[in-house]
Parts: C-alpha cells; structure tokens; sequence
C-alpha cells in the first residue's frame, strides 16, 4: 500500500532553491513579453540573478503576476510524510507569511513557498509605495 503524495515544483531563485505546490503555477515561461508592471523581481525569496523565466500566478480578482526566477529544476511527487508545517518560532521570525513549511527531498530540506500569498505581499507592496 502506497501513502498520499503531493506534487511540488522545485525552482531557483538567486542562489537558493524554493518549492511550491504545483498547482500555485498556472503557466512557465519567458518574461519578454509581460508588462514590466505584472512582473514580480525582487521577492521575499530574493532578487534573481537573470531576467528571463518566470512562473505566472493567479492573483486576487483574476489578475495574474508573473514571479521571475532563474530557472525551473522540475516536478517531483513527495510523499505526504516528507511534507512539514513551518515551526511557529521559524513562522515568527521571517516577514513573509508566504514561507509556509518545508519538504524533505533526496534528504534535505526544501522551504515550501505559497507562490499567490508571496505575489499579494510583493504587488501589495509595489502598490502602496
């Protein structure tokens, strides 16, 4: 008997490697064509080393936001088990509330990114300044 799974999608911002549920992505692709003012470049995740690919967002009231990352690693299924609630102290410290656990892949941990809480924080923010 097999136990439940949850698909994520790993990709890389900066230096660093961030999860997400999959189905937090609607689309990748190139940022050429996005309007600068849909695009999301300087994250809770960090700054980018590139401009080029993009994970595209479902934000509030059907508006999409497109985060730039420097490039996708892939998909993978892990099972439930590996899948960790951020601790509340780790939760506390960090300004984002877009970092919501973590996952264990191939024995390290993965912080598990909720990719519209994470564009709402960045365009909420863009929109007030």
């Amino acid at each position: 008997m097999t136990g439940a799974s949850s698909e994520i999608l790993m990709f890389q911002v900066g230096a660093r490697v961030f999860a997400s549920v999959v189905h937090d992505a609607v689309r990748i692709g190139a940022v050429r064509e996005v309007p600068p003012a849909e695009l999301v470049m300087d994250s809770a995740l960090g700054p980018p080393f590139g401009r080029d690919r993009g994970i595209v967002v479902a934000a509030d009231e059907g508006n999409e936001w497109t985060l730039v990352i420097d490039q996708v690693i892939g998909v993978r299924s892990i099972p439930e088990e590996d899948v960790h609630p951020l601790p509340a102290f780790a939760a506390a410290c960090l300004a984002s509330g877009a970092v919501t656990g973590f996952v264990m892949v191939d024995e390290a941990p993965m912080l598990l990114v909720d990719l519209p809480t994470l564009v709402r924080e960045r365009s909420g923010a863009a929109a007030a300044s």
